[in-house]
Protein backbone atom coordinates (compact mmCIF):
# COMPACT_ATOMS: atom_id res chain seq x y z
CA UNK A 1 0.00 0.00 0.00
CA UNK A 2 2.90 2.33 0.77
CA UNK A 3 4.30 1.79 -2.74
CA UNK A 4 0.90 2.58 -4.24
CA UNK A 5 0.71 5.82 -2.25
CA UNK A 6 4.21 6.80 -3.41
CA UNK A 7 3.32 6.00 -7.03
CA UNK A 8 0.11 8.02 -6.69
CA UNK A 9 2.06 11.01 -5.29
CA UNK A 10 4.56 10.77 -8.13
CA UNK A 11 1.82 10.62 -10.78
CA UNK A 12 0.04 13.57 -9.16
CA UNK A 13 3.22 15.65 -9.26
CA UNK A 14 3.98 14.69 -12.86
CA UNK A 15 0.49 15.79 -13.87
CA UNK A 16 0.95 19.07 -11.98
CA UNK A 17 4.32 19.60 -13.68
CA UNK A 18 2.69 19.19 -17.08
CA UNK A 19 0.02 21.72 -16.15
CA UNK A 20 2.67 24.20 -14.99
CA UNK A 21 4.66 23.74 -18.21
CA UNK A 22 1.52 24.27 -20.30
CA UNK A 23 0.68 27.44 -18.35
CA UNK A 24 4.25 28.71 -18.81
CA UNK A 25 4.08 28.02 -22.53
CA UNK A 26 0.72 29.77 -22.82
CA UNK A 27 2.07 32.77 -20.88
CA UNK A 28 5.07 32.97 -23.23
CA UNK A 29 2.83 32.78 -26.27
CA UNK A 30 0.45 35.42 -24.91
CA UNK A 31 3.34 37.75 -24.10
CA UNK A 32 4.44 37.67 -27.74
CA UNK A 33 0.88 38.07 -28.98
CA UNK A 34 0.17 41.04 -26.71
CA UNK A 35 3.39 42.75 -27.79
CA UNK A 36 2.50 42.30 -31.47
CA UNK A 37 -1.06 43.56 -31.02
CA UNK A 38 0.20 46.47 -28.95
CA UNK A 39 2.62 47.46 -31.72
CA UNK A 40 -0.24 47.27 -34.21
CA UNK A 41 -2.53 49.34 -31.98
CA UNK A 42 -0.07 52.24 -31.90
CA UNK A 43 -0.32 52.49 -35.70
CA UNK A 44 -4.11 52.77 -35.65
CA UNK A 45 -5.69 56.21 -35.87
CA UNK A 46 -7.79 57.34 -32.90
CA UNK A 47 -11.29 55.96 -33.14
CA UNK A 48 -13.47 52.95 -32.49
CA UNK A 49 -11.09 50.32 -33.89
CA UNK A 50 -8.20 51.57 -31.76
CA UNK A 51 -10.40 51.77 -28.66
CA UNK A 52 -11.65 48.20 -29.21
CA UNK A 53 -8.10 46.97 -29.74
CA UNK A 54 -6.93 48.71 -26.56
CA UNK A 55 -9.84 47.19 -24.62
CA UNK A 56 -8.87 43.76 -25.95
CA UNK A 57 -5.27 44.39 -24.94
CA UNK A 58 -6.34 45.37 -21.41
CA UNK A 59 -8.30 42.13 -21.08
CA UNK A 60 -5.45 40.04 -22.52
CA UNK A 61 -2.89 41.71 -20.26
CA UNK A 62 -5.02 41.13 -17.14
CA UNK A 63 -5.42 37.47 -18.10
CA UNK A 64 -1.67 37.20 -18.69
CA UNK A 65 -0.92 38.71 -15.27
CA UNK A 66 -3.21 36.17 -13.62
CA UNK A 67 -1.60 33.33 -15.55
CA UNK A 68 1.90 34.59 -14.79
CA UNK A 69 1.21 34.69 -11.04
CA UNK A 70 0.32 31.00 -11.06
CA UNK A 71 3.50 30.12 -12.97
CA UNK A 72 6.00 32.46 -11.32
CA UNK A 73 6.53 30.54 -8.07
CA UNK A 74 6.35 26.82 -8.83
CA UNK A 75 6.45 24.59 -5.78
CA UNK A 76 6.44 20.86 -5.24
CA UNK A 77 2.73 20.16 -4.76
CA UNK A 78 1.46 18.12 -1.85
CA UNK A 79 -0.91 15.51 -3.23
CA UNK A 80 -4.29 15.22 -1.56
CA UNK A 81 -4.96 12.12 0.50
CA UNK A 82 -5.81 9.44 -2.05
CA UNK A 83 -9.09 7.60 -2.00
CA UNK A 84 -9.27 3.90 -2.66
CA UNK A 85 -10.25 4.61 -6.24
CA UNK A 86 -7.22 6.91 -6.63
CA UNK A 87 -4.93 4.05 -5.58
CA UNK A 88 -6.47 1.36 -7.82
CA UNK A 89 -4.21 2.02 -10.82
CA UNK A 90 -1.14 1.55 -8.64
CA UNK A 91 -2.12 -1.63 -6.80
CA UNK A 92 -2.06 -4.14 -9.60
CA UNK A 93 -4.30 -7.07 -8.64
CA UNK A 94 -4.77 -5.88 -5.04
CA UNK A 95 -7.89 -4.15 -3.75
CA UNK A 96 -7.51 -0.75 -2.10
CA UNK A 97 -10.34 -1.71 0.26
CA UNK A 98 -8.71 -4.72 1.89
CA UNK A 99 -8.48 -8.45 1.21
CA UNK A 100 -12.22 -9.15 1.52
CA UNK A 101 -13.44 -6.28 -0.65
CA UNK A 102 -13.19 -7.97 -4.06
Amino acid sequence: MQEARAAYAHAYRVKHLGEQAAAWYQASLLTEYIAAVSDHATSLPPGQERAETEAWLAFADAHLQNLTESVSAPKLPTPPKPSGDDLKPFLGRWSPYGPRSY
